[in-house]
């Protein structure tokens, strides 16, 4: 802990780099002046403390974060843009009574703070902020888009007054008051003429200097490896600068459409890799759910997020670094609604039909329970962004539960569109530019830094080297997905590295069970947390609303009822457990 004239300081640290206690933190220059408290990495930090050197900086630890201190206190806001990590850092000027705070280019750790006069309050997590201010309040609108997304989009959280610090940007506070600045953005330059031998080549070379960067450690380092492509590459690089190295997969034996372990077993042994599996069954997922709601920091609903914990768990028994695939769906075009905006912008008679016929459509039975049904699902979901503007449909196909029904549930609804999205049907690179600067950091990067860290385990993402984006968003949509694949330049370029007909079989991913834990494990808990006394109270959700969903969920024709209540017992939990 620190403490100063006007500023005090906590961390909390994760050994990775140099465990001795002089790399500790918070970490104080010798005559007092500067502090600095750090979570996440510098992939380059020998570099720049070789430049740090040269200019008569002496050091005393081998610590990524005694070179940002002293890069810092050398350079100033501008030294952030030569670094290459993953951070959420607060740097404190004693002398100058400046605060700086700033969060990785594409927001992999979190950052909250809250200003109330004079004060600055300041967290990697929401729970840490709410304990350091002095009044608490839902955010209405935010609820609003909590309830739509899953997730609450950056700069709000679901509290007033409790912003989250924005991807790429820095935050100054003085005595001259407060300056917000962005000092990374997405190249806008698409370079179109290209060699495809020679953009591959490119592609492989970047990335595999970015996992070499992530392997970095002073403590066992391992893989998530599923069934898909993005983990299987950068699995696949990794053993080749370690090959002891050890993956991680998730298997479901009383799941068999979704179990993937035999195929993660059999790149693993194609790699030549240590692999171990956790066996997972219901039954094991149930008795965690607690736990899992209790890891919840802020309201945030993407249900994948107890497989990722449960991982987490299981991998943080042998290491204590993991590298994952996450990112690679959003750089390289992986989604299925990408492709299905792609022929979404084409003039075609599929399409004309299906926009005359969305009020007949609309009538359709939905389900994620079964094939059938969800084909249906994903039918009327397509039909109905048909009829909306480009910007529109890609909300409409990113949200969990369409605004006219969060309008129905909440009492006083204030719907707040995000920030406009600038999305152009002739450049597809601003559809993925979306991806970025919304769902990715919002959803995907929340989601693996909230679950890991709970266990204490580090998760470092290779594709999203920012050196490997620039080039990503350099070359032209076309050669990264069309209207049936994604990740093109990804697959041609490790093509000779996978296993045979590796390519032929379709990743499935896991849908959380959600009508099942609803019904089952959470029943009893559901059922106080929608109890009419306790929704009354709060006077934030209409209780008859509540009921026709939760009645809904668990009939032949659920659509996605069951994620929206899944959404709001996530709010109740984490309301009774801050408000109540």
């Amino acid at each position: 802990m620190y403490s100063g004239e006007s500023a005090k300081l906590g961390h909390c640290r994760l050994s990775i780099i140099d465990l001795s206690e002089k790399a500790n933190q918070p970490m104080s220059a010798e005559d007092g002046r500067y502090t600095l408290v750090f979570n996440g990495e510098i992939y380059n930090y020998k570099e720049l403390r070789d430049e740090l050197r040269e200019r008569s900086h002496t050091f005393k630890t081998h610590s990524d974060t005694e070179v940002l201190l002293r890069g810092l206190i050398a350079y100033g806001a501008e030294f952030i843009e030569r670094l290459n990590g993953f951070f959420a850092f607060a740097f404190y000027d004693q002398e100058a009574g400046e605060l700086l705070l700033a969060r990785d280019r594409f927001g992999i750790k979190p950052l909250f703070y809250a200003r109330e006069s004079d004060q600055i309050t300041f967290a990697s997590s929401l729970t840490a902020v709410i304990k350091g201010i002095s009044r608490k309040e839902i955010d209405s609108k935010s609820l609003f888009q909590y309830l739509q997304f899953s997730y609450v989009p950056a700069p709000n959280t679901i509290l007033k007054g409790v912003k989250k610090l924005e991807p790429a940007h820095y935050l100054k506070m003085s005595k001259s008051g407060v300056e917000k600045k962005r000092y990374y953005t997405l190249t806008e330059t698409v370079q179109t003429e290209r060699d495809k031998a020679g953009m591959q080549q490119r592609f492989r070379q970047l990335l595999e200097k970015s996992v070499q960067d992530r392997l970095q450690a002073d403590v066992p380092v391992g893989t998530f490896l599923s069934g898909g492509l993005d983990s299987a590459v950068i699995t696949h690089i990794a053993a080749k600068t370690n090959p002891d190295i050890t993956a991680f997969s998730v298997g479901f034996p009383d799941k068999p459409f979704f179990d993937e372990s035999e195929r993660a077993a059999a790149m693993a042994k194609h790699i030549g890799i240590n692999h171990r599996v956790l066996q997972l069954t219901e039954s094991d997922i149930d008795r965690k759910l607690g736990g899992i709601l209790d890891a919840i920091d802020e309201p945030f609903a993407d249900s994948s997020a107890a497989l990722v914990n449960l991982i987490s768990e299981y991998a943080r028994n042998d290491v204590k670094v993991i590298l994952s695939g996450d990112g690679a769906d959003e750089i390289l075009g992986g989604y299925n609604k990408h492709r299905a905006l792609l022929r979404s912008i084409e003039t075609s008679f599929a399409n004309k039909a299906m926009q005359s016929a969305d009020n007949l459509i609309s009538y359709l039975p939905e389900s994620r329970n079964s094939k059938t049904m969800n084909e249906l699902r994903k039918l009327k979901r397509y039909s109905r962004g048909l009829n909306l503007p480009l910007a529109d449909r890609y909300l409409e196909w990113a949200s969990f539960t369409p605004a006219d029904v969060v309008s129905k549930i909440l009492r006083n609804p204030e719907n707040r569109i995000p920030a406009k999205l600038h999305i152009d049907p002739a450049d597809f690179n601003t559809v993925l530019k979306a991806d970025v600067e919304m769902v990715l950091p919002n959803d995907m990067l929340c989601k693996v830094d909230l679950m890991s860290m709970h266990h204490s385990l580090e998760v470092r993402v290779p594709f999203l080297d920012h050196h490997l984006v620039n080039f990503l968003f350099e070359i032209p949509a076309s050669e990264k997905l069309n209207k049936s694949k994604g990740k093109i330049l990804l697959r041609d370029a490790y093509s000779d590295a996978m296993p045979k007909n590796f390519f032929k079989g379709k990743k499935r991913g896991f849908e959380a069970p959600l009508t099942h834990w609803l019904s089952g494990p959470l029943k009893k808990y559901r059922e106080e947390l929608f109890s009419e006394e306790r929704i009354e109270k709060q006077q934030i959700f209409n209780f008859a609303e509540v009921k026709h969903l939760e009645r809904k969920s668990t009939s032949q024709n659920p659509g996605d009822s069951p994620h929206t209540i899944w959404a709001l017992l996530v709010f109740q939990h984490w309301y009774m457990k801050h408000f109540d």
